[in-house]
């Protein structure tokens, strides 16, 4: 690479063709290490993106505190993409010992300490894409230019896995466990001082300026490193050993397969892994412009030397001998120049990208979306659209709150639930439990929101067989040992102050419905929020 780049060429004119995918990731590896530039499916892979590692192992401590590995992985993370720290011996013991602690707030306060306030007691309450972002802003990787398209693509994931299967972290964490290997950024068009990286096969009909092909030694017998370990045998009804058994058999392939009844396929097999051998060698090294670069191990010595007519075995053997024919083999000698190529071919303006036009963000910044924009997903019950003015907020949310809570200590319940639905903001959430315990703990309302009470929100009734739709009260309590016949009904209605004529005249219209259905006793309770005003009456 650097005699390359020495000669002229740049990173984009230099192609590396490995044979498998592994040795791909070993050459991407080892050339990221070493600060160049690369385009590869892995480098495109989002599995691969230590930013995106980070993100994943913080969304696994949330989700698993217990979790000693995530809590490893997050912190050596930190410190190597964020903090830019190489590892110490004792920075690694201390977080050894933060991994074993029992609980995760040791876990935490070493973020605290380090200047990242995660507010792990809040993040319950955010969907898969605030609660991204969030992470993102904090450790400062939005600054991060060079990985911003990781950090998009992993953004548009949750946003993708939200909308379509919902926001739990559990289930978002193993879908990506089951996916990520197929997550991928697109490659960026033009872009270039990056060395491509690539499979032999995925090289097919591609050129390049400068190709070097690492581990050149595959094999070209069926080997049973590599899926072609078996052989499919057809077996003909004579040379079946058994009558019954199928017409074909499974066995592995081995030189002794020669000395039996499937020699014929056997030496079939072996000659189509020759020729794909050869044909994928051919691929490689007709893939360059102007030089080439091939990288093979040396045979054993002992070995070549015991018979060099016997086939080859494999390409650095076809290698040696190629260079044995030539007469340029030298034991003493590793590295053959047989042609010089072609120099680097001339730097052109026409061919330096346009930059003109272009403008390269220097800055991307996220902030918390609920300091500038509040989004209700439930408007019909914060504005009254009949009357085209707002409501008072907080007693229309109130009002929707109560339809919820049937005893006293369901307020806690009610109030997460409403935070989760979005209707109230995390800094509301204290404020409304306030509230809702003002009302269920109110001296004249407390006796129907006590535990064991019989109570439904919104009852309806069906008056000649249809639901009455003009009115429902917020809540119908049932004491069934007060009063007479079947017991006592009290109706109680949530109101915004003032007082109307017509509160009352609703509440008596629906205590007469309860009347013919055989309840003697029904009273009446309306309740103004603000002025805490209570009205009794019997209906």
């Amino acid at each position: 690479m650097e005699q390359a780049l020495a000669d002229g060429f740049r990173l984009e004119d230099v192609a590396v063709l490995c044979r498998r995918r592994d040795q791909s990731r070993r050459v991407a590896k080892f050339l990221k290490e070493r600060g160049y530039d690369i385009i590869s499916a892995d480098s495109l892979s989002l599995e691969f993106a230590e930013v995106v590692n980070l993100l994943v192992a913080i969304l696994r401590v949330l989700h698993q505190p217990t979790n000693s590995l995530a809590r490893v992985e997050a912190l050596l993370l930190v410190d190597k993409v964020v903090r830019g720290v190489p590892p110490t011996p004792t920075r690694a013991r201390r977080i050894g010992e933060i991994a074993k602690e029992e609980r995760s707030k040791p876990f935490f306060d070493e973020l605290r300490r380090l200047g990242y306030d995660v507010q792990e007691k809040q993040t319950g309450n955010l969907d898969l894409y605030e609660l991204s972002e969030k992470l993102m802003g904090l450790f400062g990787l939005l600054h991060r230019r060079e990985e911003s398209e990781y950090l998009f693509r992993f953004l548009d994931l949750t946003l993708e896995y939200s909308l379509r299967f919902g926001n739990n972290l559990g289930n978002f964490l193993a879908y990506w466990d089951q996916r990520k290997s197929n997550l991928s950024i697109n490659a960026p068009a033009g872009r270039g001082g990056a060395v491509t990286i690539t499979t032999v096969h995925k090289a097919k009909g591609l050129a390049y300026g400068v190709v070097i092909v690492p581990w050149a030694d595959w094999s070209l017998e069926p080997s049973s490193a590599f899926g072609g370990s078996y052989l499919w045998g057809r077996l003909a009804a004579e040379d079946k050993p058994v009558a019954e058994m199928p017409p074909v058999a499974v066995v592995k392939q081995r030189k002794e397969l020669a000395q039996t009844v499937l020699a014929d396929q056997y030496a079939e097999e072996r000659e189509k892994t020759f020729v794909e051998a050869l044909n994928l060698l051919y691929v490689a090294f007709t893939r360059p412009r102007h030089r080439l670069y091939i990288i093979t191990r040396r045979p054993d010595a002992g070995k070549s030397a015991k018979d060099e007519t016997a086939p080859a075995t494999n390409i650095a053997q076809l290698l040696h001998r190629y260079l044995v024919s030539l007469g340029q083999w030298n034991e003493e000698q590793l590295t053959y120049v047989l042609n010089h190529g072609s120099p680097a071919p001339a730097q052109t303006n026409s061919q330096q990208p346009a930059t003109s036009n272009q403008f390269a963000l220097t800055n991307l910044s996220t902030a918390d979306w609920e300091q500038r924009l509040r989004l209700r997903r439930h408007a019909s019950t914060v504005f009254d659209f009949s009357e085209q003015q707002q409501q008072r907020e907080w007693s229309r949310k109130l009002h929707f709150a109560l339809r919820r809570v049937i005893m006293a200590p369901d307020v806690e319940r009610v109030a997460g639930q409403l935070t989760a639905e979005g209707l109230v903001s995390r800094r509301e959430r204290p404020e409304l439990l306030q509230r809702l315990r003002q009302v269920v703990q109110h001296p004249q309302l407390a006796p129907y929101f006590q535990p064991g009470v019989i109570a439904e929100t919104e009852r309806e009734i069906l008056v000649g067989g249809a639901p009455r739709e003009d009115y429902k009260p917020d809540r119908v309590v049932f004491e069934p040992g007060l009063g007479e016949g079947r017991g006592r009904v009290t109706l109680l209605d949530f109101r915004v102050p003032p007082p109307e004529d017509r509160h009352q005249q609703l509440v008596r219209q629906y205590g007469q419905l309860f009347k013919r259905l055989g309840f003697a006793d029904v009273r009446g309770l309306l309740y103004y929020f603000e002025t805490e005003e209570v009205v009794a009456f019997r209906c």
